[in-house]
């Protein structure tokens, strides 16, 4: 079990990372995965959105939202089973709230790439 306070910092860890990973698009491994999630708990009520745009998570529902969604997944993991074969996930869309704040994050790299000061390229011979 986890402390109460650590919890909270997770999941809303969780939920601003998620930002990140559904910036790739879901055409990738990484934009479909965290779709499914994102959505699954936005449409559980696990994750919130105020008029103003911004994202909250509902302490009182996220738990059990997190607990029946890895339960599905796991699910079909177990059974060999995919999304395709009659069990539908949210995987294809990207909620209009999610879109919005997408567009708001503008030219904001999705990555980085370090550069180190004062080390140089050489090619090797």
């Amino acid at each position: 079990m986890l402390d109460k306070s650590l919890e909270r910092t997770i999941y809303t860890t969780f939920l601003a990372s998620a930002f990140r990973s559904i910036r790739f698009g879901l055409n990738e491994a990484h934009g479909r995965g965290i779709a499914i999630q994102l959505n699954t708990l936005l449409d559980a009520g696990a994750f919130t959105v105020a008029a103003d745009g911004s994202f909250a998570v509902d302490a009182a529902k996220i738990k059990d939202a997190v607990t029946a969604l890895t339960r599905e997944i796991l699910t079909l993991e177990r059974k060999g089973t995919t999304p395709r074969q009659g069990h539908a996930h949210p995987a294809r869309r990207v909620a209009a709230e999610v879109k919005q704040a997408l567009d708001r994050l503008g030219t904001i790299p999705v990555d980085i790439e370090p550069r180190f000061a004062g080390v140089g390229l050489r090619s090797e011979k």
